[in-house]
This record gives structure tokens, sequence and C-alpha cells, in this order.
């Protein structure tokens, strides 16, 4: 982490965005600038907690598709989600993840998404639902990305601010979670979730990769493929280059997440 010279209070999201540059990083929940080791590199550091703007929940359905999606602003905390009546029990169970109370008082959702980390609490359950972000651009404009999109061309939208975030609001979404402990980050977390019909199925393996696994989801289409072939095939996937460490080994973490995919997987589509 880079030493912090400068701190600035923005207090609109506006101003929020023409402040960014290279060298500057926005200031949410703290949790991950505050903590030792933290991956932030910035000499500068722009607060958005007084942007009013940014907070909320709210439903709202796309006149496009039809759609009803629970709006989540940015600044909204893991405790804020936990304790609305209108956010999706899926979304609750993966904020639950963080064992610490003080902890889900402080980090937001926006926050855990801009960070990108294969450890992340929330995003293997968000790629899995099909999650869409609205991004604020240095002109004011604001864009909407699917959390894939975004993870995928980060450096496309790294200096622009995550708004809000838009899930859901009726959709099977399951989730796992193994941790050493329930204070300490995930060795791996899976969500699966059936969307139009198709299955989504979603990894955060710590160190190791972050994404959807599209290739394996779409062999559960009309079937369900038998364990053996689902060790196959999570073998035989590039991205996912385990390897031996105290979590344990390459070979145990393939075959953790094979037997949780099929469990998931018949969880989201009712035993089919």
């Amino acid at each position: 982490m880079a030493e912090i010279r400068q701190l600035i209070m923005a207090r609109t999201a506006e101003s929020a965005v023409a402040l960014k540059g290279r060298r500057s990083a926005f200031l949410a929940g703290g949790t991950e600038i505050n903590r030792l080791g933290s991956t932030v590199e910035a000499s500068r550091l722009i607060g958005i907690g007084r942007i009013d703007a940014l907070d909320g929940i709210d439903k709202i359905t796309d006149e496009e598709n039809g759609i009803e999606y629970v709006r989540i602003g940015a600044m909204s905390s893991f405790q804020d989600i936990i304790e609305s009546s209108i956010v999706p029990s899926y979304l609750k169970e993966a904020c639950l993840f963080m064992g610490s109370r003080t902890k889900r008082n402080m980090a937001t959702i926006g926050g855990n998404i801009a960070l990108r980390r294969t450890d992340s609490y929330l995003y293997a359950t968000l790629l899995a639902c099909n999650a869409k972000l609205s991004l604020m651009c240095r002109d004011g404009a604001i864009i909407r990305r699917c959390a894939k999109g975004y993870l995928e061309d980060h450096e496309e939208y790294r200096d622009m601010l995550i708004t809000e975030i838009l899930v859901p609001a009726e959709a099977t979404v399951a989730s796992k979670r193994y941790s050493n402990t329930a204070q300490s980050h995930a060795v791996l977390t899976v969500s699966a979730a059936e969307i139009d019909g198709v299955l989504r199925i979603a990894v955060a393996a710590k160190d190791t990769f972050l994404g959807l696994l599209p290739e394996i989801s779409a062999e559960f289409s009309g079937r369900i493929p038998s364990d053996e072939e689902l060790l196959q095939m999570v073998a035989s996937d590039g991205k996912l280059c385990f390897r031996d460490d105290m979590f344990g080994s390459s070979r145990y973490k393939r075959y953790l997440l094979s037997v949780t995919i099929a469990d998931l997987a018949k969880k989201v589509r009712g035993g089919r």
C-alpha cells in the first residue's frame, strides 16, 4: 500500500469522479484501505461517505425486459443489505459470509465490487445472478454494465464511480463458502443461479480465479454430469490452476469445487 498523502471528502458523485486519477482511490467503508497488507495503491483518497445519492435501497422495474430489480446504492453497507426487507435472501446470505458485524457495518457493496478480490464475499453471487452496475463517467454520464463486464474490462472503468447495483428481485441462487474460520476470508466461494433457463456458475477462488465458468455450466444443459465428469472438467479447466498451500492441496480444492458445483446446481434446478 502506498503512503496516503491527501484525503478529500467529495460532496457529490460528480465531484468525486472529477477528482479521480491514476494515483487516487475512492474511500468508502475503509475496511480494505485500513487493513494490514491492503492491496490499495494510492497517494490520494477521495471520500464518498457523505454523498447521499449513493445510499438507499428500493425496487425498480426494467421497462425494456419487464424484470423487477432491487436497486442498492453503492454506499449501502453489508448490514444495511441484511436488514433490508426488500433485498432477496440470496444476497443477504452472501453478506452474512462476513462474520464480523463490526465489519458489516463498515463494508460497502460498491467497495467490495471495486476491489475484485479473489476471496470476495459477494462477487460469485453477483456474477451468478447477472447483477447490473451503474457507473458514473468523468462527464457525469451514467452507463450500465453487468458485473461480468465490469470484472473483465476493469481497466476501462477504473476511474468511474459505481453508483448503484441492481440484482433480480426474484431469482433462484445458491451459494457456498469455505474458509478456515468464520472471521477469515474464503478459500473458495461458489454460486449457482438459473437465469432464463440457463445455469450460471461463478467461482471466487483465493489467489486463483474470479469469474464465471460457462463451459462447465453448459454441460448441465438437458442433463446432470456425473461426479467423475465434473471433477475432470474442473481439472482440465485452464482458469482453475489451484496450488498446494496451507488451505489444502490442489487436488482437494478441485474435488471440493466439483462436488459443490453439483450440489448447488441441484438446488437451483430443483433436482432436475
